[in-house]
């Protein structure tokens, strides 16, 4: 079976179109998001990536594989890391560093 799915940037993030439907919405690893999508749905294989306007192949996807993966930025550039579910407010605020803006308020009092 020869799976497609659409590309489209929105607003430095990707929506993804798969047979007709919004899959992917406001991602930043389009890639992975979509294949963790498929293997849900119970999609193996492989699918192409295309991008929505002009409709050239962008990326063929092991879907398995990319289901495992999530991008992130590494120290020299992005790198693929072992996916872990999480959520943007899964971590409680911690506040500001005791250091943002002590330097500056120290450097002011101090001036003659």
């Amino acid at each position: 079976m020869n799976l497609t799915a659409e590309l489209f940037p929105t607003n430095n993030r990707y929506d993804i179109v798969f047979e007709g439907d919004v899959v992917v919405e406001g991602s930043r690893d389009p890639e992975c998001d979509l294949a963790r999508v498929l293997d849900a749905r119970g999609y193996t294989g492989t699918v192409t990536m295309v991008d929505g306007n002009s409709r050239r192949p962008r990326i063929i996807i092991d879907i398995a594989k990319a289901a495992k993966l999530s991008a992130e930025e590494g120290p020299n550039g992005p790198r693929f890391v072992k996916y872990r579910d999480q959520t943007v407010g899964a971590s409680p605020y911690m506040g500001k560093p005791a250091w943002v803006g002590s330097s500056i308020s120290i450097a002011l009092s101090s001036a003659p």
